[in-house]
C-alpha cells in the first residue's frame, strides 16, 4: 500500500526531528543534510541490490531505508563528539554505512538464507534490526576514549523525545507490514508493550542499584531500549513474550550503563554497546519464543545458530567499516595538537 510508504517516510522524519532535539548537534543544517544524503544512498543501493538479487520487497526496503534517517543523526553526532570541528569524519562515517554497509547487511543475509531450505535456518528481522541498529552501534564501538561530558545527561531534554520516537517507531513499524492484515494489532501492541516492559526493567535495575539518576530520565532510557528489542520481532512475538523481551532488554540496558568499567569508554561507545545488548536480546528472541521458529515452541536448539551468526557478521561488518572514519578521526586530533 503507497499510504504505509508514506506513514513510514513521516514516521522516520519525527523520529529525526526528535533525535536532534535530544542531541542538539552543533552544527543542525549539516546533520539534517547528511541525513537526507544517508537516506538517498541507502534507498538506493538497497534497492538496487533487491532488485537484482530478488532477496526484499522494494517497498520494504524503501521503508527500512527512511530510517536510515535518525540512524544517520547519532552516527552524525558520535562523530561530532569524537572529532569535534571535523566534519569529514562524520560524513565518512555515514556515507560509508549508508552506501555500503546498510545495503549489505539488508540483501546479503535473507538471501543466503533463503538459500538453506531447513526450519532450522530461518531468522526473523522484521524491522531491518541487523542493517539499523547492529551495523550502526558497532560502527561505534571503534570510537571508544576517555569520558566526556555529562552535561547533557539530565532527564529535561530527553524524556519528551523519547516518547516521541516510541510513538513514531510504532506507526514506523506497523507500516512494515505492507498491508493491514491479522498482524497489524499483534505489531502495534508489541511496539507499545516492549518499550513499556523496557522502562519498568530499567527503572527497576536502578532501584535495586540505588542510582541517582531522575526516574523519568531512567523510564526514558529504558522505553528506547525497549523499543530497539522488539524492532527484529514485532511480527513474530505474541503478548506475554512482546513484553517479557521489553523488560529483559531495559534490565540489560541497565546494567550495561551503570557499569563504570563500561563507561570509563566515553558516551559514544558507552552507548553503542547498550544498544547492541538491547538488540541482541531482541533479535535472539524470535528464536527463543517466535510462534513458528522459537526454541520454546520447537524445541530445536539449532535454531539459534543462524541468528547469532547473522548478529555476529553484520556487527563485524559495521566495525571494519568504520575503522577508516575513526583512523580519520584520530589524524585530526593529532593534527591539531
Amino acid at each position: 500500500m503507497p499510504e504505509l510508504l508514506l506513514v513510514a517516510a513521516l514516521a522516520c522524519v519525527v523520529m529525526s526531528a526528535a533525535v536532534l532535539r535530544m542531541l542538539r548537534p552543533p552544527r543542525l543544517a549539516a546533520s539534517v543534510i547528511r541525513a537526507l544524503a544517508a537516506v538517498a544512498a541507502a534507498s538506493g543501493v538497497a534497492v538496487g541490490l533487491g532488485a537484482l538479487t530478488g532477496a526484499e520487497t522494494t517497498a520494504f526496503l524503501l521503508a527500512s531505508a527512511f530510517a536510515a534517517a535518525p540512524v544517520a543523526v547519532l552516527l552524525g553526532g558520535a562523530a561530532e563528539e569524537t572529532a569535534p570541528g571535523r566534519p569529514a569524519v562524520a560524513w565518512l562515517l555515514v556515507l560509508v554505512w549508508a552506501v555500503v554497509v546498510f545495503p549489505l547487511a539488508a540483501v546479503v543475509p535473507p538471501l543466503l538464507l533463503s538459500a538453506c531450505e531447513v526450519s532450522e535456518c530461518r531468522v526473523e528481522d522484521f524491522g531491518g534490526a541487523l542493517a539499523l541498529l547492529v551495523t550502526s552501534a558497532s560502527a561505534v564501538l571503534p570510537a571508544w576514549r576517555a569520558p566526556s561530558s555529562g552535561a547533557r545527561e539530565g532527564w529535561g531534554g530527553f524524556a519528551l523525545p523519547a516518547v516521541i520516537i516510541w510513538l513514531a517507531a510504532a506507526a514506523w513499524l506497523v507500516s512494515l507490514e505492507g498491508v493491514v492484515d491479522a498482524y497489524t494489532p499483534r505489531i502495534l501492541t508489541a511496539a507499545v508493550l516492549a518499550p513499556a516492559g523496557g522502562a519498568a526493567g530499567w527503572l527497576l535495575v536502578d532501584l535495586l542499584k540505588g542510582t541517582p539518576r531522575h526516574p523519568a530520565r531512567s523510564a526514558a532510557d529504558g522505553l528506547l531500549a525497549g523499543l530497539v528489542a522488539i524492532v527484529p520481532g514485532a511480527a513474530g512475538i505474541s503478548f506475554p513474550w512482546s513484553l517479557i523481551v521489553g523488560v529483559l532488554a531495559g534490565s540489560a540496558a541497565a546494567l550495561v550503563y551503570g557499569s563504570r568499567r563500561l563507561s570509563s569508554g566515553g558516551r559514544a561507545g558507552h552507548w553503542a554497546l547498550v544498544v547492541l545488548a538491547s538488540t541482541a536480546i531482541g533479535y535472539l528472541a524470535p528464536a527463543i519464543a517466535g510462534d513458528t521458529i522459537g526454541f520454546v515452541f520447537t524445541g530445536r536448539i539449532a535454531a539459534l545458530a543462524p541468528p547469532v551468526a547473522t548478529f555476529a557478521s553484520a556487527a563485524a561488518l559495521g566495525l571494519l567499516a568504520s575503522i577508516p572514519s575513526w583512523l580519520l578521526a584520530r589524524h585530526a586530533r593529532r593534527a591539531s595538537r
